[in-house]
């Protein structure tokens, strides 16, 4: 089983990606759902950071208290299985099953960082007691923690070397139990980011990333005028600040060819042919199995999705802006048509 996913600047485009590869019929397609829990924050790759990279002997075991709150939030509930639903029911399972191989040894304990995330409440009992005891004894409740803090764990781990075989296990073992059809890739969205990528390939037995830009006067335009979700910042200064902060890395970073392929929103729809090719040569997929062209990504119907800086009535100024500052990043719209 080969893995297979897209990394986003957010909103450039990557389901485009995606689903051109489900047109495939060796490929199981997990969805447009995220799996984020290698690059979020108490992700895998802060585990490895604080366990193998900086190990400490309260952070570590921290940390390993952090990734298992997104194992049990990855979960679901009544509401929403989220990973529980893709993964066959067993996300949490192989998932306690990994922290277990990582794990020398728990015990029942805290510090700190327990109360901090208790809240305030937890702290307020804490104080409670100790004011007590003082004014009852005259010195201070030696832990008196446990009252509040009773039942937590604390963990031992040093796993080093072990932490990246276990890690590749773990995430095999994820994708295969999703993996029911037993295809030769699976397709998962926003496994790792664009920055940092080849970082995040020690992670990984077989893992091929596609990363996807987009024009910033288009991205600009549908950020201010129809996600506004608060990612992306709508004022065109910090708008430019931004992106070039976030696309910063390309200066310093070297990419594995083999395993990173980087293009262009803009390309899949004007030189769509060429694009196609490149894509599917790059992830092994031999054009024989793409038996279901246009049918998920046509870009008859995505030539829409591009200049949008001028359908959606942006402000002039601001895209002059853009595009003196960004003049590199802008796409060449001139002439540009759809050819399949």
């Amino acid at each position: 089983m080969k893995l297979l996913t897209c990394a986003s600047y957010h909103g450039t485009g990557s389901s485009a990606v995606t689903n051109l590869i489900d047109e495939c019929d060796n490929v199981h397609d997990m969805g447009d759902y995220e799996f984020r829990f290698v690059q979020d924050p108490d992700g895998i790759c802060d585990l490895e950071y604080n366990l193998v990279i900086n190990n400490h002997r309260l952070n570590s075991g921290y940390a390993i208290k952090r990734y298992m709150k997104v194992v049990d939030f990855q979960n679901g509930n009544f509401l929403s299985k989220r990973y529980r639903g893709f993964f066959g029911n067993k996300w949490k399972e192989l998932s306690e099953a990994y922290i277990t191989s990582l794990t020398d040894a728990e015990f029942e304990g805290y510090w700190h960082y327990d109360l901090i995330d208790k809240g305030g409440a937890a702290w307020f009992a804490d104080r409670a007691v100790n004011k007590l005891y003082h004014k009852l004894l005259g010195k201070r409740a030696v832990g008196s923690l446990n009252v509040v803090l009773r039942g937590c764990k604390s963990y031992v781990s040093y796993p080093r070397e072990k932490f990246y075989d276990a890690t590749k296990a773990y995430i095999d073992a994820l994708f295969g139990s999703a993996n029911t059809d037993g295809k030769e890739f699976v397709m998962a969205d926003q496994l790792v980011p664009p920055s940092n990528t080849m970082h995040y390939m020690r992670f990984f037995n077989d893992l091929k990333v596609v990363c996807v830009e987009r024009d910033p006067r288009d991205l600009y335009a549908l950020g201010k005028a129809v996600w506004k979700d608060g990612v992306i910042p709508t004022d065109v200064e910090n708008f430019c600040k931004w992106y070039k902060a976030t696309r910063a890395h390309k200066q310093y970073e070297n990419d594995d060819p083999s395993k990173v392929l980087r293009i262009r929103f803009e390309d899949m729809i004007f030189k769509y042919r060429a694009t196609k090719d490149s894509i599917l040569a790059f992830c092994g997929i031999g054009e024989e199995h793409h038996i279901r062209p246009l049918t998920l990504f046509d870009p008859r119907i995505s030539v829409r999705n591009t200049q949008a800086y001028k359908s959606k009535k942006i402000d002039a100024k601001d895209i002059a802006y853009i595009e003196k500052e960004l003049e590199s990043e802008l796409y060449d719209f001139d002439d540009a048509e759809v050819n399949i």
